[in-house]
């Protein structure tokens, strides 16, 4: 990735961050357990993420506020450590958001050249409209010299 992309790609890294940072911690470990395969070593799997749900009901507030603050630092810290070790391929990224802003452009465009085709349209049709009282009124003017000299 250039150096165009890099600010982009240090951007998408910091709300990824940002997001593991405010993690709903329980609703994290309910949605992992509710994930696991139906394999042997994903029901010992299952079994763990449930016996910490089951002993974390059983916590007082002060021990739950510390347990999920604990849980949250660890996940975050290694979370964050794989976010700044992936390598992000943000091409399809950037090519969608170009072609975004290349529609937006088109549509605007398009929409410019309608409404300079409306005024066009009725510029002309005020001009052919004055244009035709001049030539009545040169008409009747003509016609009343005609009349004076007969």
């Amino acid at each position: 990735m250039g150096d165009a992309g890099e600010p982009l790609h240090n951007f998408v890294k910091a709300q990824l961050k940002q997001s593991i940072k405010n993690a709903d911690v329980l609703s994290l470990i309910k949605r992992m357990a509710d994930s696991v395969p139906d394999d042997a070593e994903g029901a010992d799997i299952k079994q763990g993420l449930e016996g910490i749900l089951t002993h974390y009901e059983t916590l007082d507030d002060d021990e739950k506020e510390f347990f999920l603050g604990y849980v949250r630092k660890e996940i975050m810290s290694k979370l964050a450590a794989k976010v700044d070790d992936v390598p992000m391929d943000l091409s399809e990224l950037e090519s969608a958001i170009t072609s975004a802003i290349l529609w937006q452009f088109v549509l605007v465009a398009v929409v410019g050249v309608i409404i300079l085709l409306i005024l066009v349209f009725f510029g002309y049709k005020l001009y052919k409209s004055i244009k035709d009282k001049r030539v009545k009124l040169e008409e009747k003017k003509k016609l009343k010299q005609m009349k004076k000299k007969k």
